[in-house]
């Protein structure tokens, strides 16, 4: 591919097996790397969230401190995309564990010296999202850098099994680091993990595709003018992807899928979830069943996934799990039983890592061009921030009405987007 060099495991490296993406030295150890540093994440976010109610005693302060996460995460999305494609994914991504890194290890010193002040939450917030903003085009385009385009499924599907490890044992080792060492030691390693991967990363022998001007300069020189100004050029690299986006139909239907998930999934488990555990007996143990299958069922799926692949006919599998999903979001509202509801939410989980998590970011990486990744990558992502927030107020006030009927409508995004994409001719004969 363009802008790649595998070194030893590229055409002449017979040393290694050249099927699946474990036989490549680079994904492994990307794999690794982004696994740990999301072990780090979610076992420290425990320690996070502790911290936050202990030194203030408010849960209003701490749902502004997790705002200021999201805000400039939203805001800066496009940007981190354009700059993604102008530098690397590899340094992108590199620098943004640092600058984690480095955030958490001031958080955790203060806390060692008990000067922890309120503001420093915000702080960390804001460097947390305007870092997320950068890494999450970024970690979108590495993988067609390091592994074939066969095998960019099984690659997601791993790095999927790493984020469900993550998130299945992190908060468990958090609560664990907090209980037994405090809050101080979580920090630690929350930052020891973010220097790990970033080494990982330096170690790749990944070279970029740089993002080309027109007339083919690489620079922001035209035709022998000025150079331009630094943000001048990314503002035209963010056009262009926005541009290119628009032209996609490709594009346009990730867009259309992502946000109708958005719209059912996040005020789903926001709002619905709790809502709906109360209804049966032991609605707090009852809850924790519910999110512990929902956690089985995508472990099971990003298993599946990284060991079959995926079909090549990548618009009838995605419009299938889309219906699916839609017609489980229904029935999960009207489960007689909460382990009839934990059996939904197994079926669901799975097939939303084999679709959402895996089918549809391996189609982008392998239909888009990779001096645009970057951008495609931010412009896809932009759904979930601006819908959200709409989601969880929606499913608020559908809770409010009647608990199994709110499902109902969640599920109405889903079943209409997979119907309308189910129409189309050209949509269904989509392949990755």
């Amino acid at each position: 591919m363009r802008g790649t060099r595998r070194g030893g495991d590229g055409p002449s490296g017979g040393r290694v097996r050249r099927h699946g993406p474990f036989a490549r030295p680079a994904f492994r150890r990307v794999w690794a790397g982004e696994s740990l540093s999301m072990l780090g994440d979610y076992s420290f976010e425990v320690a996070f969230l502790w911290l936050v109610l202990e030194h203030t005693g408010s849960t209003a302060l701490l749902a502004a401190v997790l705002v200021t996460q999201a805000v400039p995460r939203g805001v800066l999305m496009l940007l981190g995309g354009a700059v993604t494609d102008r530098v690397s994914p590899r340094a992108v991504l590199m620098a943004c564990h640092l600058v984690r890194a480095g955030a958490v290890v001031a958080l955790a010193v203060a806390s060692a010296a008990e000067r922890v002040q309120t503001w420093q939450f915000f702080a960390l917030g804001v460097v947390v999202g305007i870092a997320e903003a950068f890494s999450v085009p970024a970690g979108g385009s590495i993988l067609p850098l390091i592994v074939p385009r066969g095998d960019l499924a099984k690659a997601n599907a791993w790095i999927g099994f790493g984020e469900q490890g993550g998130r299945l044992v992190g908060p468990l080792l958090g609560g664990v680091l907090v209980t037994t060492l405090g809050t101080t030691e979580a920090a630690w390693f929350n930052a020891a993990t973010f220097l790990v991967a970033a080494l990982t990363l330096a170690r790749l022998p990944v070279e970029r595709a740089p993002v080309e001007d027109e007339g083919g300069a690489e620079s922001g020189v035209r035709s022998g003018a000025a150079v331009r100004s630094a943000m001048g050029v990314l503002r035209r690299d963010i056009a262009e992807g926005l541009a290119y986006a628009r032209r996609s139909r490709e594009v346009r239907a990730v867009l259309l899928l992502i946000s109708a998930a958005t719209l059912a999934y996040a005020g789903l488990f926001a709002v619905g979830l709790p809502a709906l555990a109360a209804t049966y007996p032991d609605g707090s143990l009852t809850l924790g069943i519910l999110i512990s299958a929902w956690g089985l069922g995508q472990l099971l799926g990003s298993v599946s996934a990284a060991l079959t692949g995926l079909p090549a006919r990548w618009g009838l599998l995605i419009i299938g799990m889309t219906l699916c999903e839609g017609a489980a979001f229904a029935a999960l509202g009207f489960a007689p039983t909460a382990w009839g509801a934990a059996a939904v939410l197994v079926v669901l989980g799975f097939g939303v890592a084999y679709s959402s998590d895996v089918a549809l970011p391996a189609f982008v990486q392998s239909r888009t061009p990779v001096e645009f990744l970057g951008r495609v990558n931010s412009v896809v992502y932009l759904p979930r921030t601006a819908l959200e927030p709409v989601s969880i107020a929606l499913m608020g006030v559908l809770v409010a009405a009647d608990v199994r009927w709110a499902f109902v409508m969640a599920a109405v995004p889903m079943l209409a987007v997979g119907v309308r994409l189910g129409l189309d001719r050209e949509a269904r004969a989509l392949r990755a």
